[in-house]
């Protein structure tokens, strides 16, 4: 947190999101060799604010790293005043084409006034992480830590499990292959819309062919494969519902990686060793490669 024995420059704003009109006024007190302290009001979550003050940090964060310092302060109506309180009070008049930029467009993409930073990390809070792997790789805990992660570091994490969306939602389908495609296509357009309302979705599908992630990558957009490397031997080790077992003895048809075909990805974003690195290991090698 901040340094109590320095004097700061401070901006207080809402920042949803932080743009180039804020870069613009902050830029200008560290070129007079000011310190920096910028105050993030903790506004309630609403479609005008739709950023935590978690996030909103970390997109002022990827801009200046350390070189400014950053508080939360509570929602503000007004700043009161007494006399002579040793600091001046600053109205700072940036350049009309500035001055125009506005939050709302920025957020609803009308005006890409943002830093390359905070573009991405925008991007980022909005994006559909697919893993896949054969059955039993790990998929499924996997999700459920990084959806722990994501959470604590300010997005709004959604998991889509195979097995939750086969009950609920797909009840209807089979595991042929056209089957499998129409599974697909209905999580990746629920995952897009997921994406489009400001969340960040973990998909886990087995989705074992190259052709079925051609497809979902194709409809969701903004979308990283993360494939989790096992091999079947201890894919089926670790198989504690014996779902091998039962599809080698026939009793399960068209089971991935016994009577039915898993092609590994040549386009995967990221290759976790899911064999032989622990959960807590997966994970980080995941958020690192995500760079979150």
């Amino acid at each position: 947190m901040y340094n109590g024995h320095k004097k700061y420059a401070l901006f207080i704003g809402r920042w949803q999101p932080f743009h180039n009109g804020h870069k613009y006024l902050i830029d200008a007190a560290l070129a007079k060799g000011e310190d920096v302290c910028v105050a993030i009001r903790d506004t309630e979550i609403s479609e005008q604010n739709p950023y935590g003050a978690q996030q909103r940090a970390e997109m002022i964060r990827r801009v200046y790293g350390s070189r400014v310092e950053i508080i939360v302060i509570p929602d503000i109506n007004s700043i009161n005043i007494g006399r002579n309180v040793g600091y001046d009070v600053n109205i700072v008049e940036p350049p009309l084409d500035i001055g125009k930029i506005s939050g709302t467009n920025v957020r609803n993409g009308k005006d890409d006034n943002v830093p390359v930073e905070v573009a991405e990390y925008i991007k980022l809070l909005q994006t559909t992480l697919w893993l896949t792997g054969l059955p039993c790789s790990g998929k499924t805990t996997l999700a459920k830590r990084l959806k722990g992660e994501l959470d604590n570091r300010g997005f709004k994490a959604v998991c889509l499990d195979a097995d939750d969306v086969r009950s609920k939602l797909n009840s209807d389908l089979g595991f042929s292959n056209a089957d499998r495609m129409e599974n697909l296509r209905r999580v990746a357009h629920v995952a897009k819309l997921f994406n489009d309302n400001g969340n960040f979705v973990i998909a886990s599908f087995v989705s074992p062919l190259n052709e079925n992630r051609r497809m979902v990558r194709e409809i969701i957009g903004n979308f990283k494969l993360a494939f989790l490397k096992c091999s079947l031997y201890v894919c089926e080790q670790r198989d504690v519902k014996g779902m091998y077992k039962k599809a080698r003895a026939g009793e399960i048809k068209d089971f991935t990686g016994v009577s039915a075909a898993f092609e590994e990805p040549p386009d995967a974003d990221i290759i976790v060793d899911a064999e032989h690195l622990n959960i807590n290991d997966c994970v980080k090698e995941i958020l690192n490669k995500l760079g979150v």
